[in-house]
């Protein structure tokens, strides 16, 4: 039965909206009056993409461009947390031998969150239709991606959906469990951040002034680091406008300049030559790279395939368009371990295990074990870059402020010294 998206008027005025299974929208909007309703839209929970095709045409007019906001903001996605939630809950109901169709009308009615509802009903009333499952999650891809649609087609192709499920819902979880873990550890660095931006904002807009005001009173030849800071602090107390406008003009141009793919490419790949970030942002995409590999090879994928779904889990397109050129010289014959070996993308260690991988036929199973080494090492990186960021944080600041205390001393100085002279 298909899930139909509406927004109707209570009977004290209040509009609301939600998700409704029906045959059609004319028996949707019955049931909605039976309920004492008024309905004002109905409109099938599936039809993304339809909507995005309206969104796109109202927002190349200027009158269109708030009412595009709107539906963006209507048509909300799942969270990387409820993604996983909504994993874990399919791949244990899927595991109890219950139909996925009866399983997604399951999770969607006793979802709380009109959107989630939306999506969930919509990706069942597909099911309803004869899709299969990755193909009713391909009419939402903002709360699906295409790696996770295709690890769910790896899983109803092998018959183990429920392992795969499971298997996904893992590596989700592992990911929230890490987002977690630097969150809360960013959480008194922020602080500390803001408290130092505070001080040192408050010294240059306040106290750094009225020292000036002094000493430029006297006529006397300031000190260059004096001069420095007064200059400095002239600028944020008259020109933080231009500054604040400046930021969000260089803010705007980046984003669009990002947007397109030949910039981003170029971008990603020198943001991964840094020193130091360069290495740990490698080893990122890698771990994510190989982790999704290693699961799609367990399901029976082939190599190519999997290389292909593996890559498309890549937010780095200079990464992307590597992993594809090692599509292409695996098609041509070539052993995984070397085509891999090109770039400075993949470690040795990864490298290595891909090799006896290939070497002994377990594959799949080796390149787990590569993922699993990487985010151990990814972990242990994090943790110690969290553990240095506080004293850099006080550091610089202690300087920031040393700095403006000797631009205040230095004058005082002089002026004794003229005065003993």
């Amino acid at each position: 039965m298909p899930a139909f998206e509406y927004s109707a008027l209570e009977q004290g005025g209040r509009r609301i909206s939600g998700v409704i299974t029906a045959n059609s929208a004319v028996a949707a909007r019955r049931e909605l009056r039976q309920r004492g309703l008024a309905p004002l839209e109905v409109g099938e929970a599936a039809n993304r993409a339809v909507g995005a095709a309206a969104d796109r045409v109202r927002s190349r007019s200027a009158g269109g461009l708030a009412s595009a906001a709107w539906q963006r903001l209507r048509r909300r996605e799942m969270t990387a947390r409820e993604q996983m939630l909504f994993t874990r809950q399919l791949a244990a109901l899927i595991g109890a031998s219950m139909p996925v169709e009866e399983v997604l009308s399951l999770i969607g009615e006793q979802n709380q969150k009109p959107y989630l509802r939306r999506i969930v009903l919509g990706v069942r009333s597909q099911v309803a239709e004869g899709k299969r499952l990755a193909d009713a999650m391909a009419e939402f891809p903002g709360s699906f991606s295409g790696v996770y649609r295709a690890l769910v087609a790896a899983g109803e192709h092998s018959g183990s959906l429920a392992t795969v499920l499971a298997r996904l819902a893992d590596h989700l979880e592992a990911g929230q469990k890490l987002r977690n873990k630097i969150t809360g550890a960013m959480v008194y660095p922020a602080i500390l951040t803001a408290v130092a931006v505070g001080v040192v904002t408050l010294l240059m807009t306040l106290v750094v002034p009225r020292i000036a005001e002094q000493f430029t009173g006297m006529g006397m030849t300031l000190p260059w680091l004096t001069q420095t800071m007064m200059a400095l602090s002239n600028m944020l107390v008259t020109g933080w406008p231009i500054l604040a406008a400046t930021c969000v003009g260089v803010g705007i141009l980046t984003g669009l300049a990002l947007s397109r793919p030949s910039l981003r490419r170029r971008w990603d790949g020198l943001v991964v030559r840094l020193p130091g970030l360069g290495g740990f942002l490698r080893r990122t995409e890698a771990a994510r790279f190989v982790r999704t590999l290693s699961i799609l090879l367990a399901e029976g994928a082939v190599l190519w395939d999997a290389l292909r779904a593996a890559a498309r889990a890549s937010s780095n397109l200079a990464f992307k368009e590597a992993i594809f050129e090692v599509v292409r010289d695996v098609e041509a014959g070539r052993a995984l371990a070397p085509a891999l070996s090109r770039g400075p993308w993949i470690p040795d260690l990864v490298l290595y295990l891909v090799a006896a991988g290939e070497r002994t036929g377990q594959l799949a199973e080796m390149t787990g074990r590569a993922a699993d080494q990487l985010e151990q090492d990814i972990e242990a990186n994090i943790a110690v870059g969290l553990s240095l960021l506080e004293p850099a944080i006080i550091l610089a600041l202690g300087v920031v402020v040393v700095l403006i205390v000797f631009s205040i001393l230095l004058p005082i100085l002089q002026l004794n010294t003229l005065a003993l002279g």
